[in-house]
């Protein structure tokens, strides 16, 4: 994820890297606006989907048969096929059941991190309302102090 980006024409690596570190203390001073997670938000969707997709899809089917349906050459198809499966199932079966297994286990991992990224997106979500809301507050602390402030100053010259 970036949080921010600097490019220019220039090959000068030297300009380049000050921009980068301009950029860096712009950010660390909390110049920079809060980080945009539109982004994201826009392919956790997807991405949710798509690991639901691939949960439901990692079985392979050792059962499926090829169909046809020419009318003389189908049906010694579907023979053949069986044929090739009774000779080959000793050879064929331990590599099946690790592929499944490698797919039941990728799928399951996909799923976990979508799950993983939404709960972090809800989470930078409520952390930047959080820091939005301090924000203002700091706001209203720093006119308070300011106007208590110039209240003393009066004071003090009313006083003298």
């Amino acid at each position: 994820m970036n949080i921010f980006s600097v490019s220019s024409d220039a090959q000068d690596v030297e300009m380049l890297l000050s921009n980068v570190a301009e950029k860096m203390r712009r950010w660390e001073g909390g110049k920079l606006p809060v980080l945009d997670l539109s982004v994201m938000l826009q392919d956790n969707d997807k991405i949710g989907k798509q690991a639901s997709q691939l949960k439901g899809q990692w079985n392979i089917d050792r059962s499926a048969v090829i169909q046809s349906t020419r009318p003389l050459l189908g049906p010694w198809i579907v023979r053949f096929q069986h044929v090739v499966r009774r000779l080959t199932w000793w050879y064929l079966e331990p590599i099946l059941q690790q592929i499944r297994r490698f797919q039941r286990n990728t799928a399951l991992a996909a799923d976990g991190m979508a799950q993983n990224q939404r709960r972090l997106l809800a989470r930078c979500d409520d952390l930047t309302k959080e820091v939005v809301a301090l924000r203002h507050r700091l706001e209203a602390l720093e006119a308070q102090k300011s106007t208590a402030g110039e209240d003393l100053e009066t004071d003090a010259a009313d006083n003298c």
